[in-house]
């Protein structure tokens, strides 16, 4: 089994090996592209591999502040519909005294239109009703 030589390159100080038969040949550092000649035995003894002590980025700590009150954030707040006031005018033809004119909250009118609505759909069950009589197949 061949013997590997293992040594740094000089110019990225990344640790290369090759075998001992290749000593004293220059090859391109596969780390840095440099020509990098494959040191002698004796001349390993000798060379001192470079360190590089590389620093750690330093760490941030976030400093947390106790506090006694809390931060208070003002809550989003709809507004409040039912409140706003809608102008309504009923009037009733043919029934004297039947109108009235003014304003009301939102609820009341939605109810009121609601009613409306409900009377309505009556009137035209009841029409249809009329039209065809209600009569049913009889087998």
């Amino acid at each position: 089994m061949a013997n590997l030589l293992k040594f740094p390159c000089p110019h990225c100080n990344v640790r290369l090996h090759a075998k001992a038969e290749k000593a004293g040949r220059s090859y391109d550092c596969p780390n840095c592209s440099a020509l990098v000649k494959v040191p002698t035995t004796r001349a390993l003894a000798t060379v001192k591999p470079r360190v590089i002590l590389r620093q750690k980025p330093p760490v941030i700590v976030p400093e947390i502040i106790e506090d006694d009150e809390p931060v208070l954030v003002p809550a989003r707040r709809r507004k409040n519909r039912d409140d706003e006031l809608v102008p309504v005018r009923v009037k009733i033809p043919g029934v004297p005294g039947a109108e009235y004119e003014g304003q009301v909250d939102r609820k009341t009118s939605n109810a009121m239109a609601t009613t409306f609505l409900g009377g309505l759909l009556v009137a035209l069950g009841a029409f249809l009703f009329a039209m065809f009589g209600g009569k049913g197949k009889s087998a």
